[in-house]
């Protein structure tokens, strides 16, 4: 019988900036390159019947804040499910919607959204935009790598009791004063690196193909993927990122 992973991809009907649709077809790749076949479920605020649990990976793109107080409202009944989900199994949120997870959505117009409070951070939205190259060291699933991505920030973050996904090398990262890159809680990953951040930094897609592998208690594949082109990339971006310069003020950057 074909093994198979599940995917849930939430709310790709309103979060759909950025062109981070490439996160899924990345984990597709790696799947399928193991040899798994690899189903993708979209949920959306028509689905009936939606348990974090049923998948293997949990997928959430990038979104515009007026949609967040629906989706919120969605999955409040969801809420332990995918506290208890992200203890043991992987989930991606990218860009904006980090904010979605966090508490309170503080905006631009004085208003506030009530989030998640699935991670403790507190959001605030941004007048201005911020856009630049993004970089940063982090583990992942016991191993330690470097990421590289873009980053379109059109909110802050602060942490509270979360430990960072990364520490800055290069970038505005969460809020433009500190060296923190998104948040990490059990095996959720909440950052704002966009590119997509799995297609410019197979390590990490690789990463959580192995920990679904140990969670469905198959073997881990040995066959490793040849990750040469990419981190040649890899190494030609950071020359690029160490001759810039940034605007950003009394910020522990490059």
């Amino acid at each position: 019988m074909e093994q198979t992973i599940k995917v849930g991809w939430l709310f790709n009907n309103m979060f759909n900036l950025h062109g981070d649709r490439g996160n899924l077809l990345a984990i597709r790749a790696e799947g399928e390159r193991r040899g798994y076949r690899v189903e993708v479920e979209q949920i959306n605020l028509e689905t009936v019947v939606f348990n974090p649990m049923d998948f293997d990976f949990l997928f959430c793109p990038p979104g515009e804040i007026e949609h967040f107080e629906a989706v919120a409202a969605y999955l409040e009944p969801h809420r332990k499910e995918l506290m208890d989900y992200i203890e043991t199994r992987p989930m991606l949120v990218t860009g904006t919607t980090v904010g979605l997870f966090g508490e309170t959505i503080s905006r631009d117009d004085q208003s506030a959204i009530r989030g998640l409070g699935i991670i403790e951070i507190e959001t605030r939205e941004n007048h201005t935009v911020y856009g630049d190259d993004l970089y940063y060291s982090c583990q992942y699933n016991g191993k330690e790598m470097e990421i590289i991505g873009s980053q379109i920030q059109m909110i802050d973050l602060d942490i509270k009791e979360e430990s960072p996904f990364g520490r800055l090398k290069y970038g505005y990262g969460n809020n433009g004063a500190t060296k923190f890159e998104g948040v990490i809680s059990g095996k959720g990953i909440f950052t704002n690196t966009l590119g997509p951040v799995l297609v410019c930094n197979p390590w990490l897609t690789e990463e959580i193909i192995n920990l679904i592998e140990v969670n469905k208690n198959w073997p881990i594949w040995e066959d490793h993927r040849d990750n040469s082109l990419e981190q040649a990339s890899l190494k030609t971006k950071i020359v690029h990122i160490d001759k810039k310069e940034t605007r950003l003020k009394d910020i522990a950057v490059r």
